[in-house]
Formats: C-alpha cells, sequence, structure tokens
C-alpha cells in the first residue's frame, strides 16, 4: 500500500518511528541484553494483568521481532503513509492521543488470551497503526489504495476486510504467530473512538461551561 508522496515527516510519526528503530536496534544487541529488553517490555497478560505490570501495554508498541524485519518495516511505513495527514488534520496533542488509545486499547484484548494461551508474549505496534489505518478509512473512505502494491482498493474495503479476516482467524486460531485478537482490538478502539469522542468531548465542555457559569453567579451574588 502507499498514499503519502512526500519525504516530508511531521514530529509525531518522526518521533514514533525513531523511537520504534532505536528499540529494535536494541532488541538486536548481543549477550542476553536484546532479549532482556523484549523481555520486560513485551505484552504478557499473565504478568501485566495478574502481576499488575502495566507498563507492558505501553512498551509491547515499541517492540517487533528481530526475526522479521518486514514486521518492523510494514508497521513503520504504515505509520508514515497514514499518519502524515493524520497529524496534519489533529494537530500533535490529538495525535498522540489516538495512537495510544488505540495501542493500549487494542493491548487490553490481550486478556481473551487468559483463557486459551496465557503465557502468549505479544510485540508490535501493529494495534495501533490499524487505529490509524481505521481513522484514514474513516476521513478518507473512498480513497485508493495499492494492496501489495498492485491491486487498487479503497480504504474502507481494505479496512473492513482487515477486521473481516482478524475476526475469523481469532475464532479459528490460524493466521500463523500474528495476533490477530490485538489487530482486531486496534481497528474496534479505533472505530469506537471516532465515533464516541466528539460526544464525549461536547459533554464534557458543557459540564465545564455549566460548572463554570455557576461559580460566576455564586461570586457575583456573594457581593
Amino acid at each position: 500500500m502507499y498514499i503519502n508522496n512526500t519525504p516530508r515527516l511531521p514530529p509525531c510519526v518522526k518521533g514514533l518511528i525513531i523511537a520504534n528503530v532505536a528499540v529494535f536496534i536494541l532488541q538486536l544487541l548481543p549477550g542476553g541484553i536484546g532479549n532482556l529488553v523484549t523481555g520486560i517490555g513485551a505484552m504478557n497478560p499473565v504478568f501485566a494483568f495478574g502481576r499488575l505490570q502495566l507498563w507492558r501495554l505501553v512498551t509491547y508498541m515499541f517492540l517487533h521481532s528481530p526475526d522479521m524485519l518486514f514486521h518492523i518495516l510494514f508497521n513503520m511505513l504504515s505509520l508514515w503513509w497514514f499518519g502524515v495527514e493524520l497529524e496534519d488534520i489533529w494537530g500533535r496533542r490529538k495525535f498522540l492521543v489516538f495512537y495510544f488509545v488505540c495501542g493500549v486499547g487494542s493491548g487490553l484484548f490481550t486478556l481473551f488470551y487468559l483463557f486459551v494461551n496465557p503465557y502468549v508474549i505479544v510485540i508490535g505496534a501493529s494495534g495501533a497503526v490499524l487505529g490509524l489505518l481505521t481513522a484514514y478509512a474513516f476521513y478518507y473512505p473512498q480513497r485508493q489504495v495499492l494492496l501489495f502494491g498492485i491491486f487498487p482498493m479503497r480504504m474502507r474495503t481494505l479496512v473492513t476486510g482487515y477486521a473481516a479476516l482478524s475476526v475469523f482467524f481469532s475464532l479459528t486460531g490460524g493466521g500463523g504467530n500474528v495476533s490477530h485478537i490485538v489487530h482486531l482490538g486496534g481497528i474496534a478502539v479505533a472505530y469506537l473512538y471516532l465515533k464516541a469522542a466528539p460526544a464525549a468531548w461536547i459533554w464534557f465542555n458543557s459540564r465545564v461551561y455549566l460548572w463554570r457559569s455557576r461559580r460566576r453567579f455564586d461570586r457575583m451574588t456573594k457581593k
């Protein structure tokens, strides 16, 4: 898939790519250092939820398989292709909030593994990146991308198809060593966030406005 023609990288996208690449280099270090980095940061439901090592909900997003260069390459290219326009639309703060909400939210879906494979290890930025794809499809549903650089496909169709495959493989246990439940989580959290966040902000701002109005009224009546 390819969308963005410009080499420009806005601050958040650039920073996330640098952070992921830097951590990946640490994972490649010899002498057991790389394994230690992966072991401390990887997402595992038993350690994260059973032993309250909640930092794993964040750190797992910056880890990738040292044996699969394609893993980090695909995620970082997707972050670039889809993240640049979204950061331009939202600004830095909203972009980062959305990225981490999708990443942490998709990590929460590993609770599913407590019932089937509690000691599974999950790493990768795919949940957060798929959240970005979902947001991109939300804003540009009819925009076409080239799947595998060959097949033209609309963004809405691409994300819908990916979600359907994630549901299928999650239920059947297929799809190799890919955590499809986490991928599905990234798409689901992104969709719910995009649908619910505007209404939530309107409600929150209305409550703040009422609170400030009451305080102002109380000050005026006391004078």
